[in-house]
């Protein structure tokens, strides 16, 4: 009788560990997606608290010129892009699209697409920089972001753009 309990325990357990799993991965998904729309909207505000809790202390950034950044790096261009602006400006306008998540355990990977349309954005800041793009110029970048959990929670700690050639 107790065989038999223990085999009908052990045949639960079994069934319901790929639920489990599944549930985590899930669980995990989630947190990345809230953690990308908290990103995106950090880096739109330029607000450089929420930069920091979502990247990693050795966070590495290699923008879609080459350039290499790290998180103090783009702290200071947040809390640059939420100073007091100098006269009206707009900013670029960025949407993310084509997502893909894909979970490693502790690790997870994001691809997808980001489409830059550059706006007018003389005077944004205290210390202009000569417009690089006209106005109504339209970029595209594939990305790819790596997120780690560090202590228990979830940080950016790479990422990496690459220009979508124009045709």
């Amino acid at each position: 009788m107790t065989g038999k309990i223990v085999i009908a325990l052990l045949g639960l357990v079994l069934t319901l560990s790929p639920c489990y799993g599944q549930n985590q991965g899930n669980s995990s998904e989630l947190a990345i997606k809230k953690l990308e729309r908290e990103l995106e909207a950090a880096l739109l505000k330029g607000d450089s608290v929420d930069l920091d809790r979502i990247l990693a202390d050795d966070y590495i950034e290699i923008d879609a010129q080459g350039g290499v950044k790290k998180k103090a790096d783009v702290i200071a261009v947040a809390r640059a892009r939420s100073a007091p602006r100098r006269g009206i400006s707009l900013g670029p306008e960025k949407t993310v699209d084509d997502l893909t998540i894909r979970l490693y355990g502790d690790s997870a990977l994001v691809v997808g697409r980001t489409t830059i349309r550059y706006q007018f954005m003389e005077n944004q800041t205290a210390s202009p920089q000569p417009q690089s793009q006209n106005p109504g110029t339209l970029d595209q970048e594939r990305f790819i972001r790596s997120y780690s959990k560090v202590s228990g929670r979830w940080q950016l700690v790479a990422w990496q753009a690459t220009l979508i050639a124009k045709r």
